[in-house]
């Protein structure tokens, strides 16, 4: 009988906890705190501050700040124990200088150089708010190119060509 009501049991609980699982996940939704008047206030200043730029057509192009270029360029242009000495954007020039580790493969820092180099540049294409990307390879040359010379491959996406970055390392 113990095990009778002990099987009801456990079946009674399956069934419930199956019940909660078919029930649909509620969306996210957004908690939104009410503002301050200086929030308010601000907010409406800017907003002003942006319709009169716009009609005006003085809105300038986003900028790239330097934390976004670093992310870019440590994760796409540099290897493990390479070396950011320092990064500058200035006027949308953006100005770096890396200096490579050695490889364990043997390969030509020249050619480590230029491909380090297309790997940024082609993840920097896809942003906004610069002209000219110039990187210095401690002990290698430097690249300097402006996006005026990008190109683009069949899938619409930019780069720069490997052999211009070749050509243009110094």
């Amino acid at each position: 009988m113990k095990k009778l009501f002990y099987i009801g049991a456990m079946s009674a609980l399956l069934l419930a906890a199956c019940e909660e699982a078919e029930k649909p996940i509620p969306e996210n939704k957004t908690i939104e705190y009410p503002k301050s008047s200086e929030q308010k206030d601000a907010e409406e200043k800017a907003l002003a501050e942006l319709e009169a730029k716009e009609a005006t057509g003085d809105i300038s192009e986003k900028e790239i700040t330097v934390n976004e270029v670093k992310e870019i360029v440590e994760y796409d242009g540099m290897g493990e124990n390479d070396k950011l000495i320092s990064l500058t954007i200035e006027h949308g020039e953006i100005k770096a200088v890396i200096d490579l580790a050695p490889n364990k493969f043997n390969l030509p820092p020249k050619d480590i150089a230029v491909s380090k180099y297309s790997q940024v540049s082609d993840a920097l294409l896809e942003e906004e708010g610069w002209n000219t990307l110039m990187i210095e390879y401690v002990g290698v040359g430097t690249v300097s190119m402006d996006i005026s010379e990008k190109e683009s491959n069949e899938l619409g996406m930019y780069y720069f060509p490997v052999a211009t970055i070749t050509e243009k390392l110094k």
